[in-house]
């Protein structure tokens, strides 16, 4: 805590204007610092020195915490590549494989076929009539029916 002597400035207030560079630029005994403290735009200036310097250093954080960020992304890229050791990794351990010259997919695939009649027997010949039409199609193709309600 600073005791204020009659006429002169705080060593706060002194201090608040060597910081912000007013005290020596402007040569200031200390009866004039304390008047420039106990003038109202003092504090409008202090305040605003304050939020400046807080935003500063809020600025810096972020910063600072951004470049963690990368470093420690870097750190574990490095690992991760130290590890798997890349695409050289497998090299010489297995001879030439032969170039695939085209692709075969081999996939199930189908169709839906819903016959909706109230008569059994024109149910039958509408779905015989169906599956003969698909074997002539495609005669390697399986045809299953399954019936519900």
């Amino acid at each position: 805590m600073s005791v204020e002597k009659c006429g002169q400035a705080s060593a706060a207030a002194i201090q608040c204007l060597v910081e912000f560079g007013i005290y020596h630029d402007l040569q200031m005994a200390p009866q004039e610092a304390h008047h420039v403290t106990l003038c109202p735009q003092w504090k409008i200036v202090l305040n605003a020195m304050i939020q400046s310097r807080q935003n500063e250093l809020q600025s810096k954080a972020i910063k600072q915490d951004r470049w963690n960020n990368r470093e420690a992304d870097r750190q574990a890229e490095k690992a991760f590549l130290e590890e798997h050791k890349g695409p050289g990794k497998f090299s010489g351990k297995y001879g030439p494989q032969p170039t695939q010259t085209e692709l075969v997919w081999r996939m199930p695939w189908g169709c839906w076929l819903e016959l909706s009649y109230n008569d059994d027997q024109m149910l039958s010949e509408a779905w015989d009539a169906a599956t003969e039409e698909l074997s002539q199609h495609w005669p390697s193709t399986a045809v299953y029916q399954i019936q519900g309600t």
